[in-house]
């Protein structure tokens, strides 16, 4: 699914790296392997894109505080179709929390404070078939929505959505997902989670189009959110 996660889907070339080093070179399957998420990074890289970026993650215990002024679950349908949008998402941590941004310790699932994460464990709480259960998880993820100017951190991120979402049919099943359904799942991430400059917030380095999958149509970006 390496192809389909580093897509940027208007112009179906793949994301860039968007740093000092590579510039706007295009960050190839090969690539993927150099990607470390910022806990692994060394001390002087973090600082340096602090300042260059004004990348700082945010821990859990503080994503899940904010989470949880905006996550209404009392109808959980309504909850599963709600649209979030994480701006400057870094690794998405306020969407989907495998692991502590800042530390790297994996959490569990069961404690696990994203909004797609408390989506997901709404869907299996409330689906009855595996059927309902892949229908409403799908739902849950077009729902979710970010942005990121780093192509490391934006494949992260992807890719962490994406295997949030196997954990929880993991977890419901204990199985792996079919083809077919991780495929879909990987375009839909690749068309909800995008290459935007989150401190000038041009339009999308990929062009000003996204995805509004209630009507699965093409909407320029900014009358979607």
């Amino acid at each position: 699914m390496l192809e389909i996660l580093l897509k940027g889907q208007t112009t179906g070339r793949n994301i860039i790296w968007a740093n000092a080093e590579h510039g706007k070179e295009e960050i190839t399957i090969d690539d993927v392997k150099l990607i470390k998420p910022r806990w692994q990074k060394l001390r002087e890289q973090q600082r340096q894109r602090t300042k260059d970026r004004a990348e700082i993650f945010t821990p859990p215990e503080v994503c899940k505080l904010q989470n949880d002024l905006i996550a209404d679950e009392s109808d959980w349908q309504k909850f599963v179709d709600a649209r979030f949008l994480e701006i400057t998402c870094g690794e998405a941590p306020y969407l989907v929390s495998r692991y502590n941004a800042v530390t790297g310790d994996e959490i569990p699932i069961n404690e696990r404070v994203g909004l797609l994460d408390r989506k997901l464990r709404v869907v299996s709480l409330e689906t009855k078939t595996h059927q309902d259960w892949i229908d409403y998880a799908v739902r849950a993820v077009k729902s979710v929505y970010g942005y990121e100017i780093q192509g490391d951190n934006l494949f992260l991120a992807r890719q962490n959505v994406f295997e949030t979402f196997k954990d929880y049919y993991a977890e419901k099943f204990n199985r792996k997902p079919l083809e077919n359904v991780l495929r879909e799942v990987a375009e839909v991430i690749s068309w909800n989670l995008f290459q935007m400059d989150g401190l000038k917030k041009p339009n999308p380095l990929f062009g000003n189009k996204i995805m509004d999958w209630r009507t699965n149509k093409i909407v320029i970006f900014d009358t979607l959110l």
